[in-house]
């Protein structure tokens, strides 16, 4: 089980709450980025770190800034 408080943790739960705002799933962002799903799913469950220019192409994917992640991190999602 994930370390709630975990920096990789606190990063995937706003990385996937970005995707939610974007209506992306999964599937979709990792195709379009190139990684799979299960790698995404990792990310986000905070079980796997993120290299710098895969998050800037999910960022991209969904057409988010990284002040609207660090705005993520501020709410709680991360």
């Amino acid at each position: 089980m994930t370390d709630p408080t975990n920096e990789y943790a606190e990063l995937g739960r706003a990385l996937a709450a970005l995707r939610h705002k974007a209506g992306v799933t999964q599937a979709h962002a990792g195709k379009r980025i190139e990684v799979s799903d299960k790698h995404l799913s990792a990310v986000e469950n905070g079980n796997r770190g993120i290299s710098w220019p895969t998050l800037m192409a999910l960022l991209r994917t969904y057409r988010a800034t990284l002040r609207d992640l660090a705005e993520e991190i501020e709410r709680g999602h991360g």
